[in-house]
């Protein structure tokens, strides 16, 4: 088999697991068909691919990861008519992007990531309080309280965000 159609594949199935993870309870569509899911989906995918993938080649700030998520949430916009609320809010669009990263970080393509997917099961590791639902976080000081905590216990083991959450993350 050609080695092209091994990352194809792989890359077709982190994009099942990243929308799976990020979009699984978070009621992200208003009353829709698969079609139109289906398309949008396509649609991000090339997006994020195409403008925001490339950059993690190399090492990105934290501030240029926040742009990018905001850039997703932004994107997301075209499609209104499909997304309840008009768009995807923050929590969803951090953990889309964030997972396919960790993926594509364990494979050995991209740099370390700057951050980490937040849910709840790692809110709950950092023992942070009150837990937020993840899906619902809509503000950058919201999803950054997170990160701050998890830093201080990264930082204790002189681990990146994103070495720590991999060592530190277990599936229920």
């Amino acid at each position: 088999m050609n080695s092209n159609h091994k990352q194809s594949f792989l890359h077709y199935e982190i994009w099942i697991l990243s929308f799976g993870g990020a979009f699984q309870r978070s009621g992200v569509y208003s009353t829709t068909s698969e079609t139109e899911r289906n398309e949008f989906r396509k649609k991000l995918r090339f997006y994020i691919e195409n403008t925001i993938l490339p950059q993690y080649k190399n090492t990105v700030s934290e501030e240029q990861h926040i742009q990018n998520l905001l850039n997703i949430v932004e994107y997301s916009t075209k499609f209104k008519n499909i997304l309840n609320n008009g768009k995807l809010n923050l929590g969803i669009s951090q953990k889309l992007l964030n997972l396919v990263l960790k993926y594509l970080w364990c494979l050995g393509e991209i740099k370390t990531p700057t951050h980490f997917p937040v849910d709840r099961i790692i809110q709950q590791k950092i023992k942070n309080k009150p837990l937020i639902n993840w899906t619902g976080i809509t503000q950058i000081e919201e999803y950054l309280k997170i990160i701050r905590l998890a830093e201080i216990l990264a930082n204790k083991q002189k681990m990146s965000l994103a070495q720590w959450e991999l060592e530190n993350f277990s599936r229920r």
